[in-house]
């Protein structure tokens, strides 16, 4: 390979951009989505249990129901506004993952030694290397060469001294995952 170890890249989209965001507001927002979230279910129980007027329930039906559905939706307005700032013109990024540093080009070149990374995340279909909140290279897994994502996520591993990070719904959260999710928001003050 031409001195780097593994190479990657993005072809944005429309979908890309919102699994960005996405994972962006999962990774740094899960104590605010568990807040909004415990708020609609307790709307929801006021208005089942207690004794108030059928349009005062429905209020809080309606209220609690939207609140526990869309954890996310402060993500997908972050993303669509992303996008009409873009008015379509979407980035394709490359990486090369090289011995010290990662090698960015696409919307300009950059290279970013592997210190810098604080959270590694992924999904089904995609990699995320944070180095901040807001700052994010999102790799798409099916782009990585050598072909060989369990090879890949330990490199990484081994260059950043982090584990890698499976974003899931809160409804799949156990308690680690809480301890684990506060002991990053206390790091992150």
């Amino acid at each position: 390979m031409a001195g780097y170890q593994y190479s990657g890249k993005i072809d944005h989209t429309e979908k890309t951009i919102t699994a960005l965001y996405r994972a962006q507001y999962h990774a740094y927002e899960k104590p605010q989505m568990l807040l909004w979230m415990g708020i609609g279910f307790v709307m929801v129980l006021i208005a089942a249990l207690t004794n108030i007027p059928l349009w005062a329930k429905g209020i809080l039906l309606l209220v609690g129901a939207w609140l526990i559905i869309s954890m996310d939706f402060p993500s997908q307005i972050r993303a669509d506004r992303a996008l009409e700032a873009r008015n379509g013109s979407l980035p394709s990024m490359q990486y090369e993952f090289h011995k010290d540093r990662i090698r960015v080009s696409g919307e300009g070149s950059m290279s970013i030694p592997y210190k810098k990374i604080v959270r590694l995340a992924e999904d089904k279909e995609y990699f995320y290397l944070f180095m901040g909140k807001d700052s994010i290279c999102m790799v798409d897994r099916s782009f990585i060469k050598p072909k060989s994502a369990d090879k890949f996520k330990q490199f990484m591993t081994n260059k950043t001294g982090l584990d890698w990070q499976n974003e899931k719904s809160l409804l799949a959260l156990n308690l680690a995952d809480v301890i684990l999710m506060f002991r990053n928001r206390k790091e992150k003050k």
